[in-house]
């Protein structure tokens, strides 16, 4: 056999690339059971540091017995289960074959206690697969914190997809507090070690500037590197960058091209590329049914953007026939798969019953997924679920923590509930003048419920020294933009001369505006100075139920359901009604639940 000092020296260092060049050398090199021996101790190795094409040849030896080496089905099946993870598609055919030919497959949980007793003995790969199960809730239950010690085991072990997975937790602040240049620099450093989950991860932070500059050059330099070595997943991004023109011109026929090379790798992302090909006539002639027929063999094989384009085309009705619940299906299917985007529309798929029955837990845990995998708008529902309560047990630390990370992403509405958290003392100690900050930059930049909160602020003086002027101000911002409060307000400030002078004209003019929009106070007011037949009425019953449900008490929404139903305190109405009684039920009301399946029968009937 052919060793050179250097390639066994890196080999020895735990260089994942040497020790898989080491083995293939006593492979090829080898003609007695020694050298096969010698080669199965080098794949082995290089699988434990990540290597998936070592991780197969791992696999291959347990599975056969050879050199003798103990046939065992159980360790065929983890290594399979690892190259297929790393994008190797032998392995997916060796599994393919495996399931067609096991009649009693091992189940998820049972083979997440196999990978986790693994893992309690120090093998890399199995912490790494441990994460990962954690990560999508795979024979267990869904928990980031888990998974982040996992992949920092595995990334202990110099596991280059564990190291990958740490990134990931850094970049999205899953299991750990959100730190994206560390993120970044951690994939890099894999990425420079020859780790291919982490190099396309980094490809992907180039491309969307995420811990580091965007780039889309470099990312698609970084994507021609691993195609020029015939990896298949760099073809496949090269195809991707040029039919989108990422990093450079959009080309549809070099798209097709790399696509097709991909392709007959076995490459499943590029079944993908190839249908919007077909389906765009780009590169190739134009084929509907051709496309849709390989966008669902796609899908059907693993591939999430195949999955999420699918859930698309029958949510729209567009190419294919309109249907909600196979869209739903298709959503789930590619979020049970860790898809970000997917996991945040299956939320709102059960939030609002599009596809499936409506189940305000189901649609949490969607949310909680989403968020824990870097979606801004999932960390912003999740949160503001936990502070209020809304069909979940309420948790304002950690709603509070989820609201804060989508408002550094600059989310609107996750930003206005940070400030009414300062405000309120909800998941953090109250503090007036950090509300007031907060409030302040949102009101500048027009959200009108701030401009009322900071024109109170400055008006009683809260967080802040009494201010007049500035509390006029901002309640002529808000009153201009038809915010009834802040109508009120300016009545108020023109008739006491609070930060303006004295007029009692505009007083009313402005008590008129609000008064219009149901304003009881306002209403009073006209009527006593002026005798105007105001509509206005001291807060009943209804009143402060409908208050009670819009802050998400279930039984008041039922209540309210109530009111609307038999016309009382309000004037009859059946689809609000509805409304209110749907909103308890998914809010957990269990009068509510059993109300709308007793009418769900006759729902049908009338469709």
């Amino acid at each position: 056999m052919a060793e050179s000092e250097e390639l066994l020296a890196k080999a020895q260092a735990g260089d994942a690339e040497a020790c898989f060049a080491l083995a293939q050398s006593y492979a090829v090199d080898g003609n007695d059971t020694a050298g096969d021996a010698s080669a199965y101790e080098w794949y082995l190795k290089a699988a434990r540091l990540g290597h998936p094409v070592a991780a197969y040849m791992a696999g291959q030896f347990a599975a056969s017995g050879a050199a003798g080496v103990k046939q065992d089905p159980q360790d065929a099946l983890f290594w399979m289960v690892y190259a297929e993870n790393g994008y190797y598609a032998p392995a997916r055919n060796w599994l393919v074959k495996y399931a067609a030919g096991t009649p009693d497959l091992p189940t998820d949980e049972a083979m997440f206690a196999c990978v986790t007793q693994r893992a309690a003995a120090g093998d890399p790969a199995a912490q790494y697969l441990a994460g990962m199960a954690c990560d999508l809730g795979i024979g267990t239950a869904f928990d980031s914190d888990r998974a982040f010690k996992y992949f920092t085991a595995s990334a202990g072990g110099h596991n280059a997809d564990g190291e990958c997975q740490l990134a990931l937790c850094y970049l999205r602040g899953t299991g750990t507090p959100r730190d994206r240049k560390k993120g970044a620099a951690l994939l890099k450093e894999t990425a420079d070690r020859g780790g291919l989950r982490a190099t396309l991860k980094y490809g992907w932070c180039l491309e969307h500037g995420l811990g580091i500059p965007k780039d889309t050059k470099a990312a698609f330099t970084l994507y021609t590197a691993l195609a020029d070595k015939k990896v298949p997943m760099g073809q496949y991004e090269v195809g991707r960058c040029y039919m989108d023109g990422v990093g450079v011109p959009a080309d549809g026929n070099m798209a097709y091209g790399w696509y097709l090379v991909a392709q007959t790798i076995g490459c499943v992302e590029a079944d993908y590329g190839m249908a919007r090909c077909l389906m765009g006539g780009i590169g190739t002639d134009r084929s509907t049914d051709g496309g849709v027929k390989m966008l669902t063999g796609a899908a059907e094989k693993g591939s999430t953007d195949a999955m999420i384009m699918l859930a698309q085309l029958y949510a729209k009705g567009r190419i294919v026939k309109l249907n909600r619940k196979l869209s739903a299906e298709w959503f789930k299917q590619a979020a049970d798969y860790g898809q970000p985007y997917a996991e945040l529309t299956t939320g709102e798929n059960y939030a609002q019953g599009y596809g499936f029955r409506k189940d305000p837990s189901a649609a949490f845990a969607y949310y909680l997924r989403s968020a824990a995998h870097g979606n801004t708008q999932a960390a912003y529902l999740a949160g503001s679920a936990l502070i209020s309560g809304a069909g979940i047990p309420r948790d304002e630390t950690r709603g509070f923590a989820l609201c804060e990370r989508a408002a550094a992403d600059g989310y609107l509405k996750s930003k206005y509930i940070i400030a009414d958290c300062y405000a309120r003392g909800r998941g953090v100690k109250r503090d007036r003048a950090k509300a007031l900050e907060l409030h302040l930059q949102l009101a500048k930049n027009g959200y009108i419920k701030s401009q009322l909160f900071v024109g109170e602020s400055y008006l009683q003086g809260e967080g802040t020294p009494v201010d007049e002027t500035q509390a006029f101000g901002w309640f002529m911002k808000g009153a201009e933009n038809k915010n009834v409060f802040c109508q009120y307000y300016v009545g108020y400030c023109y008739d006491e001369g609070h930060g303006v002078v004295k007029d009692q004209t505009e007083a009313l003019r402005w008590y008129r505006k609000a008064a219009g929009q149901g304003h009881v106070l306002s209403q009073k007011i006209l009527a006593a100075r002026t005798g105007e037949k105001c509509e206005y009425h001291e807060e009943t019953p209804f009143d402060s139920y409908k208050e009670r449900a819009e802050q998400g008490d279930a039984s008041a929404m039922f209540i309210l359901g109530r009111y609307y139903a038999d016309g009382i305190g309000v004037e009859k109405d059946e689809d609000q009604a509805q409304a209110w009684f749907a909103k308890a039920a998914a809010a957990g009301n269990a009068t509510a639940k059993a109300l709308l399946a007793k009418d769900k029968p006759q729902e049908k009937k009338k469709e």
